[in-house]
């Protein structure tokens, strides 16, 4: 019997199942392109699998929420072992605008809405997704062409390393690395918005997190370009370590300790540049004839003059008449040597030309960078307009730079302009001049423990002594009551020294007597020998400079700063007869400052200073102070001549290694001679003392005897006003070759 229906029941009313969101099909295509990496495929394709459909309207899931809960579900799979949606959304913030194809406005588009479902995930990224955080940091992101993404990303990154200050060095290395942006032609144009942006999200950063200022240092010392890394390079990292000092304070003492150092470095490549021009000049027989090879615009954006290429001059291949002793020689021979002859002073002219190509380019490098710190100097030693006084900032600012000055350029030999930045500072305040002044005469020592037994003396207190003269010398901004105390400080601790020498030397004797026999009871043996030892001393009184530099070398240091001064400063140190200032034509009655009197006693002293200090300040030295009646030392010149023909002097091999270098900063250095740099020469030419001829020359006999004597071909005047590396040969015309040229 078949069953019968089922009798409906009561009307109920019917309950609707839910149904699922169907998934749009995707095509074996879009699958392939997806996993291609592109970011508009995959955001393609994500964006598409977020459109559903439903019986219900208002139940659409919202993109944004679906994007949030991706990449939560993407890291939470990175710790069960399953990457590969992890590694979708990396490659979605994978970007370099070098390495790909995708234009700018595609990857904002694509990128943006993804900013906001990391941020919402921000505090899962540890340390285990370093490869999301990697790409976050590492894309182009800084130089979109829209400002609210840009806005938007530095927000995100300012949350990330707040919340895991763990990937602070990470993120500083990341945006140091577009200091340089800007150094490509492509680049100038955005390269302005490119640095705001990146120092306004580095000033959040830094006032955001307090410690990360260690981090940032060593992200720029690592970042700085090397030495030889194009002129428009270094200035660009240059003016944005100096933009990053402007809010980042703390970091300046590190950092323009690197910034220094840096310099330094150029700076003595020049020098060596310089010695090379030097020797190969020495070399050529050809001067007027060197060519210039390259062009200015091989700097990049910034533009040296130079000159234009020559072609060398065609060389004469004509051989000299041979001796007689040679009239044997075929013609064959002849040619070779001709042609040998002719090969050679091609080489060595263009070898001269390309050494001063080389140095005209390292200059023209370091003129660049060191102008781009004078301006950033400048901006911040301007006084007050109400009180015309420093204000506090710039104090310390000067003192950061002379404690560098001490640390970093005092132990640096060949420092042809570094310490220029000091002499700018100080010219900004006579307390700045002071200290700097007391810093040095601090370095040098009190006279009594400068020689104390077994203690050397330092190639720092030398060089010390060598800044000190200098900077007075050449200091346009000090007043005369400055120079006339220090150098009465000077003549002083010199005078002081002498005395120490003295009373040692009377103890000695003294002592000696003491410990010798009476005479009654020699035996004729040693009374022998003591007369064979007192005709030696009797024959050479004067003993071997070699033996006696080392010993009182900051002694020979200190005269020669005294001396030195006298001939640029001797004006401040003198009054007309009637008093007043000096009248150059009236020379004979001349008033001295009582700071000066112990000059004199220095200078005849048994000690000889003019025998160690530089030929060319001695000379220079005796024909200021004859021409001004102060005092006449032509005699000692001379005698100083003849002890050094008939007396081997350091440098001929067997001298230490270290009384010759003491010996060559005594000889050569100069710190503060005149800056050939075209750019930062402006920021000095106003507060900088040139040399001055005194009113009249030399006119007697005597005095133009020792000059020719003594100098030969070597101009004073040229060594007094160029700095002279290598003592045989001045360089001021190398010098002026290079830079003025």
């Amino acid at each position: 019997m078949p069953l019968a229906e089922a009798e409906p029941t009561s009307a109920a009313p019917k309950v609707p199942i839910p149904q699922r969101p169907v998934r749009r099909a995707v095509s074996r295509k879009q699958k392939a392109i997806a996993e291609d990496g592109s970011l508009t495929a995959m955001t393609t394709t994500m964006t598409t699998t977020t459109t559903t459909t439903t019986t219900q309207p208002g139940t659409v899931i919202n993109k944004a929420v679906f994007l949030r809960k991706f990449t939560e579900n993407a890291l939470l799979q990175v710790r069960e072992g399953n990457h590969e949606e992890y590694s979708k959304l990396v490659k979605m913030f994978l970007y370099s605008q070098r390495e790909t194809s995708l234009s700018p406005e595609q990857y904002v588009q694509d990128v943006t809405p993804w900013i906001s479902a990391v941020s919402a995930n921000v505090s899962a990224l540890g340390i285990s997704y370093r490869e999301l955080v990697g790409a976050i940091l590492y894309s182009d992101w800084i130089a979109a062409p829209d400002d609210n993404f840009v806005h938007r990303y530095s927000t995100l990154v300012l949350e990330l390393v707040s919340a895991h200050p763990a990937w602070v060095p990470q993120a500083m290395t990341s945006l140091v690395r577009w200091f340089i942006y800007g150094a490509q032609a492509s680049e100038v144009a955005l390269a302005p918005a490119v640095h705001d942006r990146l120092h306004a999200l580095l000033e959040q950063v830094y006032r955001a997190i307090p410690t990360c200022g260690a981090n940032m240092t060593a992200a720029i010392i690592d970042a700085y370009p090397f030495r030889t890394a194009k002129a428009n390079v270094q200035v660009l990292f240059l003016q944005n370590i100096l933009r990053t000092l402007d809010y980042a304070i703390g970091l300046r003492r590190e950092v323009l300790r690197t910034v220094l150092n840096r310099i330094i470095q150029v700076d003595v490549e020049v020098q060596i540049e310089v010695e090379d021009l030097g020797s190969a000049d020495d070399e050529s027989d050809n001067d007027d004839t060197v060519p210039e090879f390259g062009t200015a615009e091989e700097e990049g954006i910034f533009e040296f003059e130079e000159d234009e290429a020559d072609q060398p001059a065609p060389v004469d291949s004509d051989s000299e008449e041979e001796e007689e002793g040679d009239v044997d020689n075929d013609d064959d021979d002849d040619d070779d040597d001709d042609s040998s002859d002719s090969g050679s002073d091609i080489s060595n002219t263009s070898k001269l030309g390309k050494i001063q190509f080389s140095a005209k380019r390292v200059a023209a490098k370091l003129d660049a960078i060191m102008s781009t710190l004078f301006t950033w100097l400048e901006q911040h030693s301007q006084p007050d307009e109400l009180t015309q006084e420093m204000p506090e900032s710039t104090g310390q600012l000067f003192m950061v730079f002379l404690d560098l000055f001490g640390s970093v350029v005092l132990p640096t030999f060949k420092s042809r302009y570094t310490q220029f930045f000091v002499f700018y500072l100080s010219s900004k305040s006579p307390q700045f001049s002071d200290l700097f002044l007391g810093t040095m005469m601090g370095s040098i020592g009190d006279p009594i423990r400068s020689n104390a037994p077994g203690q050397a003396a330092s190639l720092t207190k030398v060089a010390a002594a060598s800044y000190l003269s200098s900077f007075v010398s050449r200091a346009r901004f000090l007043a005369s009551n400055i120079v006339r105390s220090v150098i009465g400080v000077l003549v002083q601790w010199a005078c002081t020294y002498i005395e120490t020498q003295e009373q040692l030397q009377r103890e000695a004797e003294e002592e000696s007597r003491l410990r010798q026999p009476h005479p009654w009871t020699k035996t004729y043996a040693q009374a022998a020998a003591s007369f064979k030892g007192g005709l030696r001393s009797s024959s050479n009184s004067s003993p071997s400079l070699a033996a006696d530099f080392e010993r009182h070398a900051v002694f020979y240091a200190m005269t020669q700063a005294i001396i030195y001064m006298f001939c640029f400063r001797w004006r401040d140190m003198a009054e007309a007869p009637g008093g007043g200032a000096v009248v150059e034509s009236e020379l004979d009655n001349l008033r001295w400052c009582p700071e000066v009197e112990g000059i004199q006693r220095i200078v005849f002293s048994k000690l000889n200073p003019l025998r160690a200090c530089s030929s060319a300040i001695a000379s220079q030295f005796a024909q200021v102070a004859s021409q001004t009646n102060f005092m006449f030392c032509f005699t000692v010149l001379q005698q100083n001549r003849r002890l050094a023909s008939d007396s081997k002097e350091p440098g001929d091999g067997e001298t230490p290694s270290h009384s010759n270098l003491l010996r060559t900063e005594l000889e050569t250095f100069f710190p503060f001679d005149p800056m050939l740099l075209p750019i930062s020469r402006q920021f000095i030419d106003d507060i900088y003392f040139q040399w001055q001829d005194v009113g009249e020359e030399a006119s007697s006999d005597e005095e133009g005897d020792i000059n020719s004597e003594l100098n030969d071909d070597v101009d004073v005047v040229d060594q007094m006003v160029a700095m002279s590396i290598s003592p045989a040969r001045p360089l001021s015309a190398l010098h002026e070759r290079i830079f003025l040229s």
